[in-house]
């Protein structure tokens, strides 16, 4: 939704020569485009982990993780599969998570 609310503030910014400082922002919506059909990105559902130090032969060095931590249950998500998916459907420490990107 914030993409497409984004993507419409810029068509609207764009079509509009009289805009006026302060004044509401009104998106039509003929100004919103669509770039991906819902649902188009899949989620990970069942996500596998590795233990150790077998990260170390998949990743680089400096390669960036999110990292979350529940209830003494500890998760890295390498934020390369995060932008390919977005979305992570997981259980830590007991709790249903989303975890996002």
């Amino acid at each position: 939704m914030f993409r497409l609310a984004v993507l419409g503030f810029l068509v609207t910014v764009i079509g509009s020569s009289t805009l006026e400082a302060g004044a509401p922002i009104q998106i039509q919506p003929e100004d919103v485009v669509t770039v991906l059909p819902r649902d188009a990105i899949p989620a990970i559902v069942q996500p596998q982990f590795v233990k150790g130090g077998e990260p170390r032969a998949q990743m680089s060095k400096d390669e960036r993780v999110l990292g979350l931590s529940l209830n003494g249950d500890h998760r890295a998500y390498p934020v390369l599969i995060l932008s390919v998916h977005e979305i992570v459907n997981d259980v830590v420490g007991g709790v249903p998570v989303a975890v996002t990107w």
